[in-house]
């Protein structure tokens, strides 16, 4: 969790407080997400039987963002 730097302990206090008391409702992992059939929403790049996976470069952001 990214928090602002602006937030005074309390605040920062309070909002950590919402996530660890609900943490029933973030689905951490496929399983965790009820009533959702993971043939459903899995996504699958399927490659040919001899092709290498690759990762790109990182590439630069716009310094302003």
């Amino acid at each position: 969790m990214i928090i602002a730097f602006e937030l005074t302990e309390d605040h920062e206090g309070k909002l950590l407080k919402v996530p660890k008391e609900n943490k029933e409702a973030i689905g951490w992992t496929l399983g965790d997400i009820k009533g959702i059939s993971p043939s459903i929403m899995q996504h699958r790049i399927r490659l040919k039987d001899n092709a290498k996976p690759y990762r790109d470069h990182q590439r630069h952001l716009n310094p302003t963002l």
